[in-house]
């Protein structure tokens, strides 16, 4: 079990040695609401992880710094009542739930696409249940 864990860990840091290095596409401009698939990673403990060959994981987009630096919630479709999970359904139909305690700061190389946008009723209920939390 070990092995597995650190041969995950080590094809993360070559995923993220790449995205280090590529370039900033210049028509890649998130904004607050959107939702994109981006590159999470192989995290520890019960930190949400990406999956897949890039560790990918959606995430929604709840405040822009500037075209670099960005909040984002990871997303799940497993849907829980606890107090920190957002539980909504998508443009899609699919139900998917925002895990509000695992707000992190993200880098735009680590986007990869853009899957909807939240509307901002949405958008606004999940910030007002992030502010409870402060």
């Amino acid at each position: 079990m070990i092995e597995f864990f650190m041969k995950d860990f080590d094809l993360w840091n070559e995923v993220k040695k790449l995205l280090e290095n590529e370039e900033e596409p210049p028509d890649k401009f998130p904004k607050e609401g959107e939702v994109w698939m981006s590159s999470l990673g192989r995290n520890i403990g019960y930190e949400q992880n990406g999956s897949g060959d890039n560790f990918s994981r959606p995430v929604l987009i709840v405040k822009k710094f500037n075209n670099h630096m960005f909040w984002v919630i990871p997303l799940s479709t497993k849907q829980k009542s606890f107090d920190f999970y957002f539980n909504y359904t998508d443009p899609n139909s699919q139900k998917v739930s925002a895990i509000l305690a695992q707000i992190r700061l993200m880098s735009v190389k680590r986007f990869k696409r853009k899957l909807y946008d939240l509307d901002n009723q949405k958008l606004g209920e999940v910030r007002l249940k992030l502010k409870s939390f402060l």
